[in-house]
């Protein structure tokens, strides 16, 4: 039974606060960070290659391992059996919990995740949404996923509906009221996160995390962000390296000693910025969205403005 998850959203710091949580003496962490049991919407057998290659499932040969399992980011487990083998060292009064950042967009996990463990703890952080899709596109365009602008993928990206694998979903995972409202009815104790007020005062935040999760209180185990952004100068050069097979192809006969050489050079020199107008456009797709969700939530989510 799992006693506490990280339920998203992406690109808002769960991973950093899972790393510090860690640390901590009263928590067993999965030894999966994502294993995404409870999203059940979730089939790799559907994801597009290009995601695959960046996000892949975890191999037969992993679970052949004997326990415990070596430490990954992610992984799309649906046999219990997998899903147990998670916390092989958890102590008795260690708290379980997992990090699956797909967890607040699923229904599925929000209807199965509270009935198969009752009394769950689940702790989200939103983040203002046009950071958090754009963040999410910086990523997306590092890996070779996009290469249009960001208000050009995110005018293409809303006009789909959401299927995880397939679309990257920049304006879908930025909507949060619907996705509040299912965990706030589903039996879990959902706490709530502002991701710039935790970010601001990480310490004060780290130790809400540990007072809502009934922990002893340790000190911040470290304050560097994990998994920051980092940009590429030619987002088309790098979707052709990574995802055509002829580029897979090139780069998987270069050199070693090239191969980093070449990595370095393709970094952009700067990162990249919203400008006000990207940032006034890309907020028409999420206003009203942010307004529902203050009345949820019942506090004014100005700082997002």
């Amino acid at each position: 039974m799992v006693n506490a998850v990280l339920i998203g959203v992406p690109k808002s710091g769960s991973t950093t606060l899972a790393d510090w949580l860690q640390e901590h003496p009263g928590v067993a962490m999965s030894r999966i960070k994502e294993p995404n049991f409870y999203a059940s919407e979730l089939d790799p057998m559907q994801f597009s290659p290009a995601f695959l290659r960046i996000s892949p499932d975890a191999e037969p040969d992993y679970w052949a391992q004997p326990d415990p399992l070596p430490r990954r980011h992610q992984a799309f487990v649906r046999q219990p059996s997998q899903y147990s083998r998670m916390w092989p060292d958890a102590g008795p009064n260690q708290l379980r919990m997992e990090a699956s950042t797909s967890y607040f967009w699923s229904p599925s996990a929000a209807r199965d995740l509270p009935a198969k463990n009752p009394g769950v703890k689940a702790l989200v952080l939103l983040r203002n949404p046009v950071d958090r899709a754009f963040s999410h596109y910086r990523m997306a365009r590092k890996y070779g996923l996009v290469s249009g602008s960001f208000i050009e993928e995110l005018d293409h990206d809303a006009l789909g509906s959401a299927s995880w694998g397939q679309r990257q979903n920049f304006a879908t995972l930025s909507h949060y009221a619907d996705s509040y409202q299912r965990w706030s009815a589903s039996g879990a104790a959902l706490h709530v996160y502002i991701y710039e007020e935790a970010f601001q005062d990480p310490h004060a935040f780290w130790a809400s995390v540990q007072q809502d999760l009934g922990l002893s209180t340790i000190a911040l185990p470290h304050a560097e962000r994990v998994n920051a952004a980092h940009d590429v100068r030619w987002p088309a050069l790098t979707a052709f390296a990574q995802h055509h097979w002829l580029g897979r192809w090139l780069v998987g006969q270069m050199p070693r000693s090239l191969k980093k050489r070449a990595i370095t050079a393709s970094l952009a020199p700067e990162p990249l910025r919203l400008t006000e107008a990207e940032r006034a456009k890309a907020w028409t797709y999420f206003a009203d969205d942010v307004a529902q969700l203050e009345g949820l939530m019942g506090r004014n989510l100005s700082l997002w403005t």
